[in-house]
């Protein structure tokens, strides 16, 4: 391997582990948007930017941009998101931020000013760390923030406006989309095995699954578990079990192109001897096809419309994205760049949201896949060895180095 490779990949494995340390709360990994992990966060990485010549600057939603002026107009953005879901593990968006600082670090010192000027950005709140409908930063870039959405609320009943507010980025109004963007390149763990069982190194993204996030409320009557006959309950329970598992069967009927999850099931008032009074429970269903999400939703309403006496339900969509493609001209410019250097590599589709999703409809975007071991994501066990690290490195330093050295 060549020296300044094996350098910054040295940096890179060390800058891991210390990112790392401002996301412990509580003994576990978790840095949530707008808090004091996520603020500890940003001065490490302004650190790490502005000692290597960037100019480090925060928009209106607390994205944090490392920025390296070129000698032309337009801008090539690469990095990723710096929150973590609760339990996490170092990796997640670290790997993606952390090796696009590694790689433009590396390509300015070896080649100087680059052409085009780079920017690394680390963006909030791309995984619903704290407010469920994700992706705050890259809404904002593409200009698909507005102001009613900041009206979201966070667990304990705090909005998206005045969490921003409280940690000094939102100043009464959002930032401008971004009409200045060339091109976004975004480096990601699999977050899935299929890379690892092929036994490939680079994953070249083709697409990213779209994904309907939501809830649904059933209301019930609650009553005494005793003294209430089977017959005259109103019991929301085992209608958001039939949910539950007419959703799953569906999914399961369609050969793996779609995926359907219920992540959480709240009981009110949740106690044992009491009948409840409503069921909420959480769905996240994704597909690379659109017309299965819409088969999905169609299912949920049809569950929300066909309640039965006594019953009401309450059916919220907190985000919506549809599938993405990636760009097809950077997809073949990676793909002979990891030829040349003889990668293993695939072609390969991401079901998995990402900030890339959010903005390929308004700048070409493309993605770049290494292995994640045993397919582990979101969970401290996550683990990308320096090995099935390297050649996705070297392809996303070699692929900036065409975009924006012009070399």
């Amino acid at each position: 391997m060549d020296a300044k490779i094996s350098r910054e990949l040295d940096w890179l494995e060390t800058a891991i582990d210390e990112f790392a340390e401002t996301s412990i709360r509580g003994g576990e990994y978790w840095r949530a948007s707008y808090t004091d992990e996520d603020r500890a966060a940003v001065e490490m990485l302004t650190g790490w930017y502005t000692e290597r010549g960037f100019k480090a600057y925060t928009d209106e939603v607390g994205n944090l941009y490392g920025r390296l002026e070129g000698k032309e107009s337009g801008v090539i953005l690469t990095g990723s998101h710096r929150d973590t879901v609760k339990h996490d593990g170092k990796y997640g968006g670290a790997l993606g931020l952390l090796s696009a600082v590694a790689a433009v670090t590396g390509l300015h010192q070896e080649l100087g000013q680059p052409v085009k000027t780079v920017e690394i950005v680390a963006t909030v709140e791309e995984e619903g760390s704290r407010f469920i409908s994700s992706y705050t930063g890259s809404r904002a870039i593409a200009g698909k923030l507005k102001p009613e959405h900041l009206e979201e609320e966070d667990a304990q009943g705090i909005t998206l406006k005045q969490a921003m507010e409280d940690a000094g980025y939102y100043k009464g109004s959002l930032p401008e989309p971004r009409r200045d963007i060339e091109r976004f390149v975004e480096l990601s763990a699999e977050q899935g095995s299929v890379m690892e069982k092929s036994l490939k190194k680079v994953g070249l993204v083709q697409s990213i699954v779209g994904l309907e996030v939501g809830s649904i409320t059933i209301h019930g009557e609650q009553n005494h578990a005793g003294t209430t006959p089977m017959s005259m309950r109103k019991d929301p329970v085992p209608y958001a079990a039939q949910i539950i598992a007419s959703l799953t069967k569906w999914a399961n009927s369609r050969n793996d192109r779609v995926v359907v999850t219920f992540g959480n099931v709240q009981v009110q008032p949740g106690k044992p001897n009491i009948i409840a009074d409503s069921v909420t429970i959480t769905f996240d269903i994704r597909s690379t096809n659109e017309s299965l999400l819409s088969e999905a939703r169609s299912i949920l309403q049809e569950f929300r419309n066909s309640a039965g006496p006594g019953f009401s339900v309450d059916y919220k969509i907190a985000a919506y994205d549809a599938p993405a493609d990636m760009d097809l001209d950077g997809i073949l410019a990676m793909r002979d760049i990891a030829a040349e250097h003889n990668m293993k590599y695939m072609r390969i589709d991401s079901g998995a949201g990402h900030d890339a999703q959010i903005v390929a409809d308004c700048f070409p975007t493309n993605m770049i896949f290494v292995s994640s071991e045993k397919g582990i994501a979101h969970s401290p066990l996550e683990y990308t060895s320096r090995e099935d690290l390297e050649e996705g490195y070297i392809l996303l330093r070699e692929y900036l180095r065409t975009l924006a050295w012009g070399k």
